[in-house]
C-alpha cells in the first residue's frame, strides 16, 4: 500500500476477499503465522509506523516481509491517533486501494497497535470497506484456531481456582462460577485454557468478603476451602469450554460489561507459562494430555 495504495503489478490471481483486523500488541504470534502465506499482505494502518517494540517498527517489518509489507498511514491512518474522534486520513483513496488488493486475490491483515478493536480506527476502516463491498469476509483473530495451538485466558486468583472447582462451590451451597467478566468481547467459541495471573485478589483471601457475599454458612464454608487450597500463579491451571458471551445475566457472579460463559471447567496440573491480555494462543505441545484437549473441540 505504498504511496496511498498505488496499483500493484500482480495480475491473474484468484479472487480472495478476506481481511483480518489485527493488533500486533494482542495478536503478534498470530500475525507472524498468517504471514507465512505468500498471498497475505501486511497493511500497516498506523498513521506513523512506529512502536517502542523494535519488531513492530517500519524498518524491521519491511526487512521481514519485503513487498508484502505496505504502509498505509497516509491513507488509512487516524489523524487523531493521539486523542479525539477517529478521522481517517484519506478514506476514498484508502478503501479503493484495499479493494484493488482484494480483487487481485490478496488476503489483507489490517494492522494497528490498539488492543481493543471496538475503539480502534481499524473497525471504522472495516465498516467503510463493507459498505462498498459487503461480500468481503472479516475474520476476527479470536476466531482463528491454529492447528498447533489452543486459546487461553488469564484470570487472577482466587477466581481461576473458583472457576475450575465447581464441585466445591456446590458442596458449599453456592452456584458454580460460569461467568468470567470482561470489558471486551470475543467471537471465539471452543476449548479455552485457563491461566492464573501473577496477582492474587486480596478480597478473595478475606473470609469476611465471602460471608458478606453468600451469608454466614455458605460464605464461611467457601472461605475455608479457599484458604486451605494451593493456588498456582503465572501458570496454566485449568480448561473449560467457552460457549457464549453475554451482556446480561441473573447469576450472582455476573458483573458486566461482558460475561464469558464457561462450561465444563476443570483443573489441570499447573504448567508454568507467561500470561497475556485478551485471548492468546498456547502451543498444544505444551499440554501433556493433548488428545483430550483436541477431543473437546
Amino acid at each position: 500500500m505504498e504511496k496511498c495504495l498505488m496499483a500493484s503489478s500482480n495480475e491473474g490471481r484468484k479472487t480472495s476477499m478476506e481481511v483480518y483486523p489485527c493488533s500486533y500488541s494482542a495478536h503478534g504470534p498470530l500475525i507472524e503465522w498468517l504471514m507465512r502465506e505468500t498471498s497475505t499482505l501486511f497493511i500497516d494502518t498506523r498513521y506513523k509506523a512506529y512502536s517502542v517494540l523494535p519488531q513492530w517498527q517500519e524498518k524491521t517489518l519491511r526487512e521481514r516481509y519485503g513487498k508484502r509489507y505496505r504502509t498505509a498511514g497516509a491513507c488509512l491512518g487516524n489523524l487523531n491517533y493521539k486523542g479525539g474522534p477517529i478521522q481517517i486520513a484519506d478514506v476514498e483513496k484508502g478503501i479503493r486501494g484495499l479493494l484493488m488488493y482484494l480483487r487481485e486475490g490478496y488476503k489483507l491483515l489490517l494492522v494497528c497497535g490498539c488492543r481493543q478493536y471496538e475503539t480502534c480506527h481499524v473497525k471504522v476502516i472495516v465498516e467503510l470497506l463493507r459498505q462498498v463491498a459487503p461480500e468481503v469476509a472479516v475474520l476476527s483473530p479470536d476466531t482463528i484456531v491454529r492447528p498447533d495451538s489452543i486459546k487461553c485466558l488469564s484470570i487472577r486468583q482466587s477466581w481461576a481456582w473458583i472457576i475450575t472447582h465447581p464441585e466445591i462451590l456446590l458442596k458449599c451451597g453456592i452456584e458454580p462460577k460460569l461467568h468470567e467478566n470482561r470489558e471486551w468481547t470475543t467471537k471465539y467459541r471452543g476449548p479455552l485454557l485457563l491461566h492464573a495471573g501473577i496477582k492474587i485478589e486480596k478480597e478473595t483471601q478475606d473470609p469476611a468478603y465471602w460471608i458478606w457475599k453468600f451469608g454466614e454458612s455458605s460464605g464461611a464454608a467457601l472461605a475455608h476451602e479457599i484458604m486451605k487450597a494451593e493456588m498456582a500463579t503465572k501458570a496454566i491451571v485449568g480448561i473449560a469450554d467457552l460457549v457464549d458471551m453475554v451482556t446480561a445475566s441473573e447469576s450472582v457472579w455476573y458483573t458486566g460489561s461482558y460475561g464469558l460463559v464457561l462450561h465444563n471447567a476443570r483443573p489441570l496440573t499447573s504448567i508454568t507459562y507467561p500470561g497475556q491480555q485478551m485471548l492468546f494462543d498456547v502451543p498444544l505441545s505444551l499440554i501433556e494430555n493433548r488428545e483430550t484437549l483436541v477431543s473437546t473441540k
